[in-house]
């Protein structure tokens, strides 16, 4: 009965002492701001970062973003913690990077190693080039109310499902491929009105590409389908074309492959490659009337496809050779063919480009869900 009565007396003693404890570490979580996009922009002598957390789980307004300058990532992020005294800044679940174009003029370099050392940013974390403007703007305007930068980009990535990620390049796909080749791919987004409710947004800009670290050039928009490609397949995309008529039809891609093949000289030196590619595409919209002739009709769409997309993979590569440069990882798909003979190369495949000879082979299917809106059949 005495040690009954010790252990009440125990209990009931420690009980508000564990109440505090529980209550002491509730407030350390409520006062804790978790960071999940992060924007850099080039400043003289330093950069500035623009800090973003999720909205808040119960609805409530998206806490105000965050800034600092320093000279580098590490003292303008000590900057922001000097004057966050109120919540403690947590950087461990940090989704985006964005990169003001101005940034990226002046290179990643420099900050695609702190990536790489730090233990709060990931590797596998998406990097973004603000196309026109600074990485500040787009964290501090876009969005309203619940709605932030952080999940304008998840549902960004959402609708786009990633696009085998030649849209929204990782940061650690970026340092890979400019240290084995020197070029790489990262997506561009543009800060712009958004049309559903006049307020600001992260939009499409296409994509950036990046020569030795410092931005090199822009893709735009409607030529990603030739990226998408020239890396193997393609996901769902829209393409306008025009029909006998002249009038505007929209095509939706449901599915694209390649191959690019190596064209060989009998000395053993590469003389050219063969790009060949297969699309299949449903007709979304078109002005055709119902007493066309449907088969003359869809051969012509079929060859409106074909040169569209046959285009846009044209001015991928032309840009490839401008630069000199292989940013798609060509020689990567190029060497499977011959490993051998690649290997007995005596320069990389972004050297050589200027010289080869470029075909282009694209071979297109229309599909029939169309038929509805042209004469009434299923």
């Amino acid at each position: 009965m005495k040690k009954i009565a010790l252990y009440s007396f125990l209990f009931f003693f420690l009980l508000p002492l564990c109440g505090c404890g529980v209550s002491g570490q509730h407030r350390e979580v409520e006062q804790m701001q978790i960071i999940q996009t992060v924007g850099v922009d080039y400043t003289p002598g330093g950069v500035r970062l623009s800090l973003a957390a999720a909205a808040e789980a119960d609805g409530q307004e998206t806490p105000p973003p965050l800034t600092g300058t320093g000279r580098n990532y590490t003292a303008a992020l000590d900057r922001i913690r000097e004057s966050s005294v109120e919540e403690e800044l947590f950087l461990g679940h940090v989704q985006n990077l964005l990169v003001g174009q101005e940034a990226a003029e002046h290179g990643l370099e420099d900050l695609l190693g702190t990536v790489c050392r730090s233990a709060d940013l990931r590797l596998d974390m998406p990097l973004y080039i603000v196309r026109g403007g600074s990485a500040e703007e787009m964290v501090l305007g876009a969005g309203s109310g619940s709605r932030g930068i952080t999940e304008i980009l998840q549902a960004t990535d959402s609708r786009s499902e990633r696009r085998q990620a030649a849209q929204s390049e990782t940061s650690a796909a970026l340092l890979r491929s400019l240290s084995r080749r020197g070029g790489a791919l990262a997506k561009a987004l543009r800060y712009e009105s958004a049309a559903e409710d006049g307020g600001k947004t992260a939009a499409d800009a296409g994509l950036a590409v990046l020569a030795d670290g410092v931005l090199a050039a822009w893709i735009e928009p409607e030529d990603a389908i030739g990226v998408e490609l020239l890396r193997g397949g393609t996901a769902g995309r829209e393409l306008s074309v025009l029909d006998l008529g002249g009038l505007p039809v929209t095509l939706a891609l449901q599915r694209g492959e390649s191959r690019v093949l190596p064209v060989w000289n009998e000395d053993g030196s590469l003389r050219g490659l063969d790009v060949l590619a297969q699309v299949r595409a449903a007709v979304l919209e078109t002005a055709a009337e119902s007493g066309e002739d449907l088969d003359h009709y869809e051969d012509y769409l079929t060859a409106q496809l074909e040169s569209a997309v046959s285009e846009r993979i044209g001015r991928i590569l032309r840009l490839e050779r401008q630069l000199k440069l292989d940013f798609l990882a060509l020689d990567e798909r190029v060497s499977l063919s011959s490993p051998e003979r690649w290997q007995a190369l005596d320069a990389p495949l972004g050297e050589l480009l200027g010289s080869l000879e470029i075909s282009i082979t694209v071979r297109g299917e229309l599909l029939h869900s169309y038929d509805s809106t042209m004469d009434g059949r299923g």
